[in-house]
């Protein structure tokens, strides 16, 4: 590549668009892995200049007689950009995560209810971009009435047929206030103040996002609370490497009971989940309800670090200059990324009024299939325009 990157001929192969390698309708390949030999290389390679200001054409003859012919930009992209440039849609970059703390943070992203009934593309890629960039996004006077936000969620993943939220043993929605959730119990069901925290960190795979409706809401306490964890998960990989390893390398137990004692809940996964070829963080665990226990290791030091690192990452969590305290009004339904964000609350006074929130979850791809549908949609709008224009 022009990065002087050398491209295994296994990795050249697998992009192959042609007959014998792929469906030509849907581009996925039609070959196990299996089926390439192991030991394949490259024989012949050849770069001719696109015709009429197209990109470079890259002929590849290989070691077992087959010839591939790639589009040599395309190539250059995908290997610079992993995350972005995909095969069987070229474009899968998703939008740039936005890091914030107490102050850059402090206005909390809002979209109107009306604009996101209007079922405009770019009022949803507004919106997507929203939830995929700073993590969270409230919608406001959105309809006071029971399960609402099922017909908000199934408005933003497009999903057809049934429910579009993720049901758990709580059902497809679970209820907020001051009291138990039928005969299921949380110290979510109490009026004292949350400590910021993930949902469900027990479960596998952990919903992705969650969806908060401000169904009633007569007191001035209650404020909620929202931290930017990947934020706070880079503050600690640049003050203490070591702890962020540990805490990115050794699997904790996440605990349940499924709030009547009937069943186990239980996840072994770390607090931080990076993917490990680029670094990056990809989602927070962190729910000092939810246990987080750590196994018994042999090395004590190692146990030490270990705890150490958990203790300062918690702090660093619970800090203020990392909190954003803000008020959900009666119709505001808050939808914030479970993997990234954590929140809680400040105490309240159940005799001030009535405080009723209502939750469920949708999984990532809700969203991110969202994004992409709009964006798509918007990009041939363009393009119709733009030929028009001509």
């Amino acid at each position: 590549t022009r990065n002087a990157l050398e491209l295994h001929p296994l990795w050249l192969r697998e992009r192959c668009a042609g007959p014998s390698s792929v469906h030509w309708e849907t581009l996925q390949p039609l070959r196990q892995p299996h089926e390439l030999p192991l030991d394949l290389a490259i024989i012949n390679a050849r770069v001719r200049a696109g015709g009429g200001g197209g990109p470079q054409q890259v002929s590849v003859t290989f070691s077992d007689g087959h010839t591939s012919t790639f589009d040599g930009d395309a190539l250059e992209e995908e290997a610079a950009d992993f995350f972005s440039h995909g095969i069987q849609q070229k474009d899968i970059g998703l939008p740039r995560i936005q890091l914030w703390d107490a102050r850059s943070g402090a206005m909390v992203p809002r979209i109107s209810y009306e604009d996101l009934e209007s079922g405009t593309a770019k009022t949803m890629l507004e919106l997507t971009t929203k939830l995929l960039k700073q993590g969270h996004v409230v919608i406001e006077r959105v309809p006071c009435s029971d399960k609402e936000m099922l017909n908000v969620a199934k408005m933003i993943s497009g999903f057809h047929g049934g429910s579009s939220v993720r049901p758990t043993n709580w059902g497809e929605t679970f209820n907020v206030r001051s009291m138990p959730d039928g005969e299921l119990k949380d110290l979510a069901y109490f009026s004292e103040a949350l400590f910021p925290h993930v949902d469900n960190p027990y479960r596998d795979p952990n919903p992705g996002f969650q969806l908060l409706h401000a169904l009633e809401n007569e007191c001035s306490t209650g404020l909620s609370l929202v931290v930017d964890g990947f934020a706070v998960a880079e503050r600690l990989r640049q003050e203490t490497p070591e702890y962020f390893d540990l805490l990115s390398s050794v699997a904790a137990r996440w605990e349940n009971d499924g709030g009547d004692r009937t069943t186990a809940l239980i996840h072994f996964a770390p607090y931080i989940h990076i993917d490990r070829v680029s670094g990056k963080v990809m989602q927070i665990r962190y729910s000092p309800k939810s246990g987080g226990y750590f196994p018994a290791l042999g090395d004590s030091q190692q146990m030490a670090k270990l705890y150490a690192a958990r203790h300062r990452f918690a702090q660093l969590l619970d800090a203020e200059e990392y909190a954003v305290y803000f008020r959900l009004n009666k119709g505001d339904l808050w939808i914030f990324s479970n993997l990234r964000l954590l929140h809680g609350r400040s105490a309240f006074d159940p005799n001030e009024g009535n405080r009723f929130f209502q939750g469920a979850y949708f999984d990532m791809d809700a969203v991110t299939g969202a994004f992409f549908r709009a964006k798509y949609r918007i990009q041939i709008e363009n393009k119709l325009a733009s030929q028009e224009a001509f």
